[in-house]
């Protein structure tokens, strides 16, 4: 196989999984191989096996990936993604998980919904909220999901694509306004 038959099959989302998609696979969890990210081993999992694909990962010795150092909320043009940066502090080892709810699934004005991983990591409180408060995605099972950046009486989500700024006396376009 050339090389740009391996370029192509890998673009293709037919990649060979990586060390923590292996592990995944032989423990029965799905998961997709998406290109790397900055060198790191970068996967999809379904939003229904979130959970234990991340238990398994955090407590398989194999992985040890049991620090969870971010979570972003993506707004693509297909679909709202929940991304998650995991590390091992034992082994150096990293991986991102991303979890993909297609805009199809989701009614209009309804908010896509993943699973939270509060009860597992105690830091995905915090970036939980903000993913909610900033594009829109509902984490089910949080304690306590409620806007972080914005007043609670904020309408919309800002980092969303379809957001649409509202115009006060800080962001109106007249000319003699403070902008």
């Amino acid at each position: 196989m050339t090389e740009s038959d391996q370029a192509e099959k890998s673009s293709a989302g037919t990649a060979a999984p990586g060390q923590f998609g292996q592990l995944l696979s032989d423990n029965g969890i799905e998961s997709n191989r998406l290109p790397d990210s900055c060198g790191v081993e970068t996967i999809e999992v379904d939003r229904q096996q979130l959970e234990n694909a991340v238990q398994r990962l955090r407590k398989s010795p194999e992985a040890v990936l049991d620090l969870l150092l971010a979570v972003s909320g993506v707004d693509s043009p297909e679909s709202y993604d929940s991304v998650y940066h995991l590390w091992s502090t034992s082994k150096s080892g990293e991986l991102v998980i991303k979890v993909r709810v297609a805009k199809s699934e989701v009614a209009p004005g309804e908010l896509p919904e993943v699973p939270s991983l509060a009860r597992i990591w105690s830091a995905a409180n915090w970036h939980e909220r903000e993913s909610y408060d900033l594009v829109g995605i509902r984490y089910s099972g949080h304690p306590y999901l409620r806007r972080i950046l914005n007043p609670w009486n904020w309408v919309g989500h800002p980092l969303r694509r379809d957001y649409k700024q509202p115009v006060d006396a800080l962001n109106d376009k007249n000319p003699v306004s403070f902008r």
